[in-house]
C-alpha cells in the first residue's frame, strides 16, 4: 500500500504511528511513503508485546548510555583531560551512535533532544567515573569491559528501534552495528587512539553475530525473549576477544623467495 503526498517544496512524510516505516522520496515534488516490513512489524504490533518491547528498549538505551559514558570517561581520564573534557568525550561516546542512527533514519527529534534524561544519565555517569578514579585505581580492563557491555546493549537497541520503524532486517542490522560502534569510533578519534573496530580483535563481527541471532529468534520467540540471548552472544564474543585474544583470521603477506 502506498500513500502519496504532493508537495512542491520540501517533502516530509510523517508516520501514522511509531511502527510505520517513514521513507522520504522526492521526484518532481512527489513524496511516497512505504508501509512497514510486514513480518517484523507484526511481531512487534501486539499491545502487550509492544509495551514490553518499548520498556526493554528504553532500559537498554539508558543502561547502554551509562556504560558507554563510563568507557568514554575512562579513555579521557587516561589522556589526562579535565572534568569538562571527560564529560564531553563521555557524551559523544554515549550519544554518538544513536544520534547518527536517528539522523540516518530521519527519526526526528534525535533521541537525546526528545528526552533530555539521556543527557542527564551520561553526565552523571561521566562525573561519577571522574570522581571515582580520583579516589581509587580502576583496572585497564574496566574500559574494554564497559565498552563490551555498551556494545551489546546499544546494538540490540538500535536493531529494535529500526524494526519498530518498519525497516527491513538487513538495514536494521546495519543500524544496530552503527549504533553500537559509532560512539566508540568518535571517542577513540578524539582521544588519538586507533578505534577498536579497526583492530584485529572481534568487535563489529560480534554485533553481526548477535544481531543476526536476534533477527532469527524473532521467528520463534517473542521480542522480549529474543533480546537477551542476542545480547549475551555479543557480550561473550567481545569478552572472548578481550580476555583470550579471539580474532578473525587476517591476510598474511608472505615474503617472496628468490
Amino acid at each position: 500500500k502506498l500513500v502519496v503526498y504532493a508537495n512542491l517544496s520540501n517533502l516530509s512524510v510523517l508516520p501514522q504511528d511509531p511502527y510505520t516505516y517513514r521513507v522520504q522520496v522526492t521526484f518532481m515534488g512527489l513524496g511516497v511513503a512505504r508501509q512497514p516490513d510486514a513480518f517484523y512489524t507484526e511481531r512487534l504490533a501486539t499491545t502487550s508485546g509492544r509495551r514490553m518491547t518499548q520498556t526493554l528498549v528504553h532500559f537498554l538505551d539508558f543502561f547502554g548510555i551509562a556504560v558507554f559514558a563510563i568507557s568514554g570517561a575512562l579513555t579521557a581520564i587516561q589522556k589526562r583531560f579535565d572534568i569538562f573534557g571527560v564529560v564531553v568525550v563521555a557524551l559523544i561516546t554515549a550519544l554518538g551512535g544513536g544520534t547518527l542512527r536517528d539522523v540516518t533514519l530521519d527519526a526526528h527529534p534525535v533521541i537525546w533532544i526528545a528526552d533530555t534524561w539521556y543527557l542527564g544519565v551520561g553526565i552523571i555517569a561521566a562525573t561519577a567515573t571522574f570522581l571515582l578514579v580520583r579516589c581509587c585505581r580502576v583496572p585497564q580492563r574496566a574500559l574494554e569491559v564497559c565498552d563490551a557491555i555498551g556494545l551489546a546493549f546499544f546494538a540490540i537497541a538500535g536493531i529494535q528501534k529500526s524494526l519498530g520503524l518498519g525497516l527491513p532486517a538487513e538495514i536494521a542490522l546495519l543500524m544496530g552495528i552503527m549504533t553500537g560502534v559509532a560512539g566508540g569510533i568518535l571517542r577513540d578519534v578524539l582521544c588519538n587512539e586507533v578505534p577498536l573496530i579497526f583492530q584485529r580483535e572481534i568487535y563489529a563481527t560480534a554485533v553481526l553475530a548477535g544481531g543476526g541471532l536476534y533477527l532469527a529468534l524473532l521467528h520463534i520467540l517473542p521480542p522480549e525473549g529474543a533480546i537477551f540471548p542476542a545480547m549475551l552472544t555479543i557480550l561473550l564474543l567481545r569478552l572472548g576477544a578481550i580476555f583470550f585474544g579471539l580474532t578473525l583470521p587476517g591476510f598474511l603477506f608472505g615474503r617472496s623467495r628468490g
